[in-house]
């Protein structure tokens, strides 16, 4: 599975809300998903509205949009200053991500030490805020960003919705191996 589709599941999940989900082959797209989709960008939430239908991509985007959606479990926090602060954690997040990606075809020393220094930052900020939690004593926005690149909590792999959506490492592996070769179908 596509980690960053994983995250938007986490969220529809934690969310409980109604959803399908489809499985594609980026190499054969469908028409009907070229026409809905022209920037070919994944995961894809469409929304049905009154006027016809209306669709988000980028993770991050879909996930804050859920979460505004659907207000049962709140999982951004309710300080705009922690929030904000959340904010640029996941944007930090998602750089290590792409630096993490770029270290597999370069310098691999260069690149996990970057990765290393980048995670300390989180341990820390997890500390500060002495909860087992970033989102305080249940998994919030900044947690389920994160999960599934960083099986970083015994507690996460507690949670009714990480449960239900669990991805093995080895998954995860063959997912970054084969979508480097693209001989592997994504979740949208």
């Amino acid at each position: 599975m596509n980690p960053y589709g994983h995250r938007v599941l986490l969220i529809l999940e934690a969310k409980k809300a109604k959803y399908e989900v489809y499985k594609l082959d980026p190499l054969r797209l469908p028409e009907w998903f070229r026409n809905k989709n022209p920037r070919l960008k994944i995961p894809v939430l469409e929304i049905p509205t009154d006027h016809g239908d209306k669709y988000l991509f980028e993770s991050v985007v879909i996930c804050d949009y859920l979460d505004e959606k659907y207000t049962r479990n709140q999982l951004h926090s309710r300080d705009p200053y922690v929030k904000a602060q959340d904010r640029l954690l996941i944007e930090r997040f998602n750089e290590l991500i792409k630096g993490s990606l770029e270290c597999f075809d370069t310098n691999f020393a260069f690149g996990s030490e970057q990765i290393i220094q980048t995670l300390d930052i989180f341990e820390k900020e997890l500390t500060l805020r002495g909860t087992n939690y970033f989102g305080g004593h249940r998994p919030g926005m900044l947690d389920y960003m994160i999960w599934p690149w960083a099986d970083w909590s015994d507690q996460m792999q507690l949670d009714e919705v990480v449960k239900k959506h669990a991805i093995s490492p080895q998954e995860y592996f063959d997912y970054y191996k084969n979508a480097r070769t693209h001989s592997m179908g994504y979740y949208l």
